[in-house]
């Protein structure tokens, strides 16, 4: 029972406050004890002049009846709560995050982004996008291990598990998309980008996530896993090892928490020359453009591997939606380490009983002793 703030653990004893009504009926009948000497009638007292104690004959009773509601309120122990996350039981989370070409593309309406153009503002792209809002929910955590891979038409891992926010912010800056132009002879994206972003190996990343969190003991371990297309590259099968984590016991079970990023409708695609630069106009804007085909998708993979290892499917069509979708894993994941606890604070209430009937009696001897 929740009531002022306060929670009450027995809340039956406020049936008691019945009597109190029935007690103060008696006392302004002048039965309220034995021993009470009857007064005259008013009509003989009219013309009596009444001082300030004679008027206030009733205080004393008032002073008994508080402390025995009191009294009452202390019997119904009520308790406050306190309400804080739990130390020390933090989360292992592995982000496996997409550095394919297509993250190049940027989501948003023709005339948004020419309003953009128009201030000298550049647009953020999926990278972008998803980059910074994964540098904020890093930056958010506080007992939780938080590691990176990074795929394309393979999967690498970046950073280990770690507690150290701030070197796994650094790396997420450093890290360079390739912008889809390969060097003739080396094979290398000419933008001396991360890793190369001819491919999207969702397979081998799942892969390289799961084995950093297999040997875990951590209490909760999941999976973040962005990207904006379907598999394309890779060796291993995302479903043959979503059907592995499923078939484990649940002490050894990994969550998978997938985003689908960007949009199939309103995508552009930044100018490239073939010397891997971007291509501006006369006032030194980025140009951009539809691109040639639709990028693949399979957000029907990314449902059914959230699905098979009890994580959420998120469709993140926008960096709007991407955020929040995040702020929607952060309540899904660390909801259960809201931890609730509860004080007892009845001897305030026995403590202010006991001060008014000490009161009481000590009007009854002395000011208001010739009344009682």
């Amino acid at each position: 029972m929740n009531l002022f703030g306060l929670y009450f653990d027995t809340p039956w004893a406020f049936v008691g406050l019945v009597v109190l009504p029935l007690l103060a009926w008696r006392i302004a009948r002048g039965r309220a004890g034995y021993g009470r000497v009857p007064l005259p009638s008013k009509s003989l007292l009219a013309d009596v002049p009444r001082g300030l104690v004679a008027r206030l004959w009733w205080a004393p009773d008032a002073l008994r009846i508080a402390a025995l509601a009191l009294v009452i309120f202390a019997l119904a122990r009520p308790q406050t709560e306190d309400r804080r996350v739990v130390t020390g039981e933090g989360v292992d989370i592995m982000v496996a995050l997409d550095m394919s070409a297509s993250m190049n593309a940027v989501d948003m309406e023709e005339s948004v982004l020419e309003e953009l153009l128009a201030r000298g503002e550049t647009p953020n792209n999926r990278f972008d996008s998803a980059r910074e809002i994964l540098e904020r929910f890093v930056l958010s955590r506080q007992q939780d291990r938080i590691g990176l891979v990074v795929f394309g038409p393979e999967a690498w891992l970046k950073y280990p598990l770690t507690l150290d926010y701030s070197r796994l912010v650094q790396n997420l800056k450093e890290l360079v998309l390739d912008r889809g132009i390969q060097d003739a002879r080396t094979g290398r994206c000419v933008n001396a980008c991360t890793v190369d972003g001819g491919g999207t190996a969702i397979g081998d990343a799942l892969g390289r996530t799961y084995n950093r969190l297999r040997r875990s003991k951590a209490p909760s371990r999941i999976v973040v896993l962005i990207t904006d297309g379907k598999r394309e590259g890779g060796s291993l099968d995302p479903l043959a090892i979503s059907r592995h984590i499923a078939s484990l016991p649940p002490s050894e079970q990994v969550r998978v928490y997938t985003f689908q990023v960007g949009s199939q409708e309103q995508t552009w695609l930044p100018a490239i020359d073939y010397a891997g630069r971007l291509r501006v106009d006369e006032q030194g804007r980025t140009m951009y453009g539809r691109p040639q085909r639709p990028f693949p998708t399979d957000p029907q993979l990314l449902k059914t591997i959230a699905e098979m290892t009890g994580g959420k499917f998120y469709e993140s069509y926008s960096e709007e939606k991407f955020a929040t979708d995040m702020e929607d894993l952060e309540r899904t994941v660390f909801k259960k380490r809201v931890h609730t606890s509860r004080s007892d604070v009845f001897g305030r209430f026995l403590i202010l009983a006991m001060a008014l009937l000490l009161a009481e009696v000590l009007l009854r001897v002395t000011r208001w002793r010739s009344l009682v």
